[in-house]
């Protein structure tokens, strides 16, 4: 298949990149960098090193035999490029991994809640539109965040995407319906995310777009087996303040006899 990896550099899409270039599909990488700039605004660097992009892409030619494309700039705002690329490419799958991620950072100011806000919510409505401008049948991956549902006890096992629910009427009708689950955000980075999957339910509503949009938990470890074949490969770790999960600052501050930063009820 032909993938575009969108924010292929982060965390996540880094050795997303690398595990399907490694299975044979032809990969491109969409990123503008912006986690790079965030760690020098922070002053917050990754545990393990972080290589140059152009020396990432080297390495994993040399180690695996394939090549993966990368191109950079800003899907949030240069939306003709993105619908160039789409329109040039053919893909099969866009995986949409391009979005502000951490919930700390986003909430710091309100600069860092409207950068969130804008970035995030732009480049899903640029991915949408430029999938239906292209009039292309492409599939697409978006990764969303449990924490759309907030991060409460629920009280019950919340359902897999929508909710089967029966609404009275004034007249005392019955009335069958299916929504999605009601969104419980604790932050403007989780805000973004509930948008997200109502950008997704009209744009497969109205427009027939196919989107697997995933609620999953908190990403834990550093690296695959693609990115532990050479140590220019090496993933993230993000131990600080606001893009530390917790697992990362756990063992950090475990590691250096610091009591453990338990917030609430833990």
């Amino acid at each position: 298949m032909r993938v575009i990896v969108l924010g292929g550099d982060g965390f996540c899409g880094w050795p997303t990149s690398l595990h399907l270039s490694e299975a044979g599909h032809d990969v491109v990488i969409v990123d503008n960098l912006s986690r790079r700039n965030i760690d020098n605004e922070l002053e917050a660097q990754s545990l393990t090193p972080i290589s140059p992009m152009s020396v990432r892409l080297q390495a994993w030619q040399e180690v695996s035999g394939q090549s993966i494309q990368f191109l950079r700039f800003d899907i949030a705002q240069e939306y003709e490029r993105l619908l160039d690329l789409m329109t040039s490419y053919q893909p099969d799958v866009i995986i949409h991994f391009a979005e502000q991620r951490a919930a700390p950072y986003s909430m710091k100011s309100a600069y860092h809640k409207r950068y969130t806000v804008n970035n995030n919510l732009n480049a899903t409505n640029n991915v949408l539109c430029a999938v239906v401008d292209s009039g292309l049948d492409v599939h697409i991956v978006h990764l969303g965040t449990m924490g759309v549902y907030g991060y409460g006890t629920a009280g019950m096992k919340i359902p897999e995407g929508y909710l089967d629910i029966q609404v009275v009427t004034d007249n005392g009708n019955v009335v069958s319906k299916q929504i999605l689950h009601p969104a419980d955000p604790g932050s403007i980075y989780h805000m973004t995310k509930t948008q997200d999957q109502l950008f997704f339910y009209y744009y497969n509503k109205n427009d027939k777009v196919r989107i697997t949009d995933l609620h999953q938990g908190v990403v834990w470890g550093t690296n695959t087996r693609e990115t532990s074949l050479d140590e220019r490969l090496i993933n993230r770790f993000d131990y600080d303040g606001d893009y530390g999960t917790v697992l990362n600052r756990f063992l950090m501050q475990a590691a250096v006899d610091h009591p453990l930063t338990v917030h609430g009820t833990g």
